[in-house]
């Protein structure tokens, strides 16, 4: 009985799309999430789309099937957390399509740089999905991690459609 199961896996630089392409000309599943922002070019602006993770791609395939991923152009590395491969739950990949699809123009962080309160979004496309705000004033995005990956997606969600989870601890006297 084959496992299928969605990995993390590091491309060379820029080589994301060359991987992708050459994987499904194989027969994989592949995906590689991408964001769109404003590109200029020379006098006119035009939308353009990159990697939402930079040098990353996902794959869903079966451990034998990760020996052929190894060997196709464009990849660098599996990602691990410590000695194990990032195995990448199904719901997390469904999570990225579903925040791409209603806000293309997210971005990506490192999840070591996100620090801030826990909040739930509990109205709007995202109603469900919980994340990390970062602390300050007005609007900012909600931080929502992707687990097994290291990374969050910032997504700027209206104010008014979050919630704080945590209620501040009360201090006696």
């Amino acid at each position: 009985m084959h496992h299928y199961h969605w990995y993390a896996v590091y491309t060379h630089f820029n080589e994301e799309k060359l991987l992708r392409d050459y994987l499904l000309a194989q027969g994989y599943e592949v995906y590689l999430p991408e964001r769109r922002y404003w590109e200029t070019v020379g006098n006119k602006r035009r939308i353009s789309y990159e990697p939402l993770f930079k040098c990353h791609l996902f794959v869903r395939t079966t451990q034998t099937g990760l020996q052929e991923v190894k060997q196709a152009p464009g990849f660098s590395h599996l990602v691990r957390h410590g000695r194990y491969l990032a195995s990448i739950p199904e719901s997390h990949i469904i999570k990225i399509k579903t925040i791409l699809y209603y806000y293309e123009d997210a971005t990506s962080v490192a999840n070591s740089q996100v620090d801030g309160v826990t909040v739930a979004v509990v109205s709007g496309h995202l109603t469900g999905m919980t994340g990390i705000l970062p602390h300050g004033e007005g609007e900012r995005p909600v931080s929502m991690e992707i687990d097994h990956l290291g990374y969050s997606i910032n997504v700027k969600v209206p104010m008014e459609t979050i919630f704080q989870t945590k209620v501040p601890s009360l201090v006696s006297f």
